[in-house]
């Protein structure tokens, strides 16, 4: 059975001009009314947000009712201060594989996603 769970990963440039230096990306389980409600938290929590990207927003059969989502954008925030008001659970968690979802072949990006799904991640 799969988790209902939230996963980030946050990779930064080091160039001084760049004001949004800070790129996260987030994946979410979840019903698709709560996926958005997190989403809202995330926005607000790493708020400046610009250069937003769906990446993936799916149904995942067999689970009644969960959907996974998978979205990046930049920031100029480098930390996530109160993770506790976005996701209040031991199943919120910095995941360095996240990057392959936004950089990764199409293979690469299902084999990422099937092992969470199978509960191998």
């Amino acid at each position: 059975m799969i988790d209902r769970q939230v996963r980030y990963y946050r990779s930064t440039t080091t160039g001084e001009q760049e004001a949004a230096r800070h790129k996260w990306t987030f994946l979410i389980i979840n019903e698709p009314r709560e996926i958005n409600r997190i989403r809202e938290r995330v926005y607000n929590g790493l708020y400046e947000i610009v250069n937003l990207k769906q990446l993936y927003d799916e149904p995942i059969q067999g689970s009644d009712g969960l959907h996974f989502q998978v979205f990046s954008f930049s920031s100029s925030k480098g930390i996530i201060e109160e993770p506790n008001k976005i996701y209040r659970s031991k199943k919120f968690k910095l995941d360095r594989d996240l990057r392959t979802l936004e950089n990764g072949t199409d293979v690469e990006c299902e084999s990422y996603l099937r092992a969470i799904l199978e509960g191998r991640k």
